[in-house]
C-alpha cells in the first residue's frame, strides 16, 4: 500500500472502557499508531474521559441537532470518517453500555457503507461474543465490518509506568493486519460511495 493512497483515509476510533488504565484503550492506541504509520488521519475518542449524555430519542433522526455540543461534535467526526474502530471490554458476555450509548447517539447517516474494525478485551478468558454482537449492531447501521477482528486478554499486556503495554507479539501482528485491512476497505468503500452520490 502506498503512502499516497492511505493519506485519504480518515478513521474514528471509539474506546468503550470505563477504566484507566485500560486494556481496551491500549489496543486502540496501538491501532491508531499503526493507522498513522500507514498515512491515515485518526481521531481517538475515549468515552471514559469524554463521556456522552444518555441518548435522547428526540435527536435520533438528526444527532447534529442535539442540544449537547459533545454529541454534535461526535456526529461531525463520524460524518467525516471513512472508517471506524470500535473497542470494548467484555461485560456479561457483551460489549459495554457506554459504547452502545455512543452508537445510539448517532444514526445510519454516519455509518452507511463504511467499514468498521472490532476489538475486544475479555479479562482472563478470550471472548469473541462482544465482537459478534457488534457485527449485528454495525449491520443495523448499514456499516460493513471487516473480516479481521482482534480479541485480547489481560495476559497479553504488562503494566508499566502507569499504563498497559502489549507484550504478546501475536496481538501486535493481528492489530497490524486489522489496521491495514481497514484502510483498504475504507478507500474502496469511499470510492463506491462517491460513485453512487
Amino acid at each position: 500500500m502506498s503512502d499516497r493512497e492511505s493519506l485519504k483515509a480518515r478513521v474514528l476510533l471509539l474506546s468503550g472502557s470505563l477504566r484507566y488504565p485500560s486494556h481496551t484503550f491500549t489496543n486502540l492506541k496501538q491501532v491508531q499508531s499503526l493507522l498513522r504509520k500507514y498515512g491515515a488521519g485518526t481521531y481517538l475518542w475515549n468515552l471514559f474521559s469524554d463521556p456522552l449524555p444518555i441518548l435522547n430519542p428526540k435527536y435520533y433522526r438528526n444527532p447534529h441537532m442535539n442540544k449537547y455540543e459533545v454529541v454534535r461534535h461526535l456526529a461531525r467526526l463520524a460524518e467525516l470518517a471513512d472508517a471506524f474502530v470500535w473497542g470494548t471490554p467484555v461485560y456479561h458476555n457483551s460489549f459495554s453500555g457506554i459504547l452502545k450509548n455512543a452508537l445510539d447517539n448517532l444514526n445510519i447517516q454516519q455509518f452507511r457503507n463504511k467499514p468498521v474494525a472490532l476489538i475486544s478485551n475479555g479479562g482472563i478468558h478470550s471472548y469473541a461474543e462482544s465482537c459478534d454482537q457488534l457485527r449485528i449492531v454495525a449491520r443495523g447501521l448499514l456499516a460493513i465490518t471487516i473480516p479481521t477482528q482482534v480479541v485480547t486478554v489481560d495476559s497479553d499486556f504488562e503494566y508499566f509506568q502507569g499504563r498497559f503495554v502489549i507484550v504478546n507479539p501475536l496481538i501486535n501482528d493481528n492489530l497490524a493486519r486489522l489496521a491495514e485491512e481497514l484502510i483498504v476497505y475504507s478507500l474502496s468503500l469511499r470510492q463506491l460511495r462517491t460513485e453512487r452520490s
